[in-house]
């Protein structure tokens, strides 16, 4: 019998809140076909701990003091194009997703609903690595 190895897509998480990265921790011990691979608190960490484990996707917060989402996200995928960035928020400012993509981003999730569409943003993500 030969056995294949499964590949997990492995998850960056950022965000400045420890409670948020938290729950984050426990929704992706849940989720098959994803493994949280490390957790930062700001954009500068992000960039280090994104060249350090060269995640698949990053779930970056908008918000956080030094450098923000946008500029983290801008980035990242001028350093690594290969890694797909995801940006989270609570913020409601109109035009705000396309702010988002014009940084790099391929996806964009409301914190306040972020357990009901991130299952889908995740499946759109798995799905377009596999086309």
């Amino acid at each position: 019998m030969v056995q294949t190895a499964v590949r997990h897509t492995r998850v960056l998480a950022i965000d400045d809140s420890p409670e948020f990265l938290s729950s984050l921790r426990a929704f992706f011990e849940t989720t098959p076909d994803f493994c949280l691979v490390g957790a930062a608190r700001s954009g500068d960490e992000a960039l280090a701990l994104a060249q350090e484990l060269r995640p698949d996707l990053v779930l970056m917060d908008l918000q956080m003091t030094g450098m923000n989402g946008l500029e983290a996200t801008s980035e990242i995928r001028q350093r690594f194009p290969e890694i797909a960035v995801v940006i989270i928020t609570a913020h409601e400012i109109p035009g705000l997703q396309q702010v988002c993509h014009e940084s790099g981003a391929c996806d964009f999730v409301k914190k306040s609903r972020l357990y009901q569409d991130l299952p889908e943003v995740l499946a759109r993500f798995l799905s377009s690595r596999r086309t």
